[in-house]
């Protein structure tokens, strides 16, 4: 009973962290900036022509962007005060599975026959791939195209799907979160 217990308040510790993402942000910024003065933004254009994202996720990506930076007061112009780029870059990655391993005979390799295994809730010997994500955006002068602010997210799936537009807006939220920058 003590070991049921012991593996129930594992089960629900290591969900509790891997239902979490985990996004890791920074940004940075040219220090010869006077961030107060900006006050309008449009996108650059040739940028976002090379987002790589599907037709689904690129409009969600720029409403993320656009609604965060409208709660910081900024307005979309045509003659904007700086210009805002997106981009996306993956890696695919690997994660061990973690499951229930039902007991039973099981062929053990190292010994070349079967054995008796006891039922268990733990990592199993097989692991997935997914895409993980970096969401870069930077802010650019709109004459010489120069980054006047970046900001950077990394770890976000992309090969999940469960709330998919709240994960995105999430990790725009909070990569702007990090702008104006303290001086």
């Amino acid at each position: 009973m003590k070991h049921t217990l012991k593996w129930c308040m594992l089960f629900t510790i290591v969900m509790a962290f891997t239902s979490c993402t985990t996004m890791l942000t920074a940004s940075d910024y040219d220090k010869k900036i006077d961030f107060s003065k900006l006050k309008s933004f449009s996108y650059y254009d040739k940028g976002i022509e090379h987002l790589e994202l599907n037709n689904l996720d690129k409009p969600r990506m720029l409403n993320a962007v656009e609604t965060a930076l409208a709660k910081k007061g900024f307005v979309k112009t045509e003659q904007p005060d700086f210009l805002v780029n997106v981009a996306v870059l993956t890696s695919v990655k690997a994660r061990a599975d973690w499951g229930y391993s039902g007991g039973g005979y099981q062929w053990d390799t190292a010994s070349s026959s079967y054995q008796w295994r006891d039922s268990q809730f733990g990592p199993l010997n097989t692991s997935k791939q997914y895409q993980s994500g970096t969401i870069i955006i930077d802010l650019l002068n709109p004459e010489t195209k120069a980054i006047m602010w970046h900001g950077v997210s990394s770890g976000f799936n992309f090969d999940d799907y469960v709330n998919r537009e709240e994960r995105i807006n999430l990790a725009v939220k909070k990569i702007l979160s990090e702008y104006p920058p303290i001086y």
